[in-house]
């Protein structure tokens, strides 16, 4: 996995990728597809509030489906597919078998890209990090790369 340039540039890279092979799990129960599993912190809710804020946030399945659907045939178009990190889809803990096939079924069609990891609490906690009061999320995704950059260094 290559992850985005700026931690290389800001040299935390070999730090992240300690904490993202730290705890790795199958997606579903008979899965071959690892993901990390990530522990929260108040650094990690902080950024996952202030990517909603600034807008650099995608929450639910069928609207991250579309959005990267929608980006995937914009890089086709310009023959521009990268296997560098530049998304980065986070679940709970909640989800049900059908919903994480799901999730590996759209790691397999967006490759690379796309980190897709495990934040170890449910969908109801996620919601409420957000500011959705009373509403269950059990998908985001980091659509900005300097998001993706900031929630990755607050796992540190």
């Amino acid at each position: 996995m290559k992850l985005p340039k700026q931690l290389v540039e800001e040299n935390v890279e070999s730090d992240v990728r300690l904490v993202l092979e730290k705890e790795r799990i199958p997606l579903y129960s008979d899965s071959n597809f690892f993901i990390p599993v990530l522990q929260l912190n108040p650094e990690l809710a902080e950024q996952l509030y202030r990517a909603k804020f600034l807008g650099e946030l995608t929450v639910s399945y069928w609207a991250v489906e579309r959005t990267l659907e929608n980006e995937l045939h914009g890089l086709q178009n310009v023959n521009n597919k990268s296997d560098r990190v530049s998304r980065l889809l986070i679940v709970t803990n909640d989800g049900s078998p059908r919903f994480y096939r799901q999730i590996e079924f759209l790691h397999k069609k967006q490759g690379g890209r796309v980190l897709i990891c495990r934040l170890d609490i449910d969908s109801l906690l996620m919601g409420n990090i957000l500011k959705l009061k009373d509403k269950q999320v059990k998908a985001v995704l980091l659509n900005r790369k300097e998001s993706v950059v900031n929630v990755l260094k607050s796992l540190l």
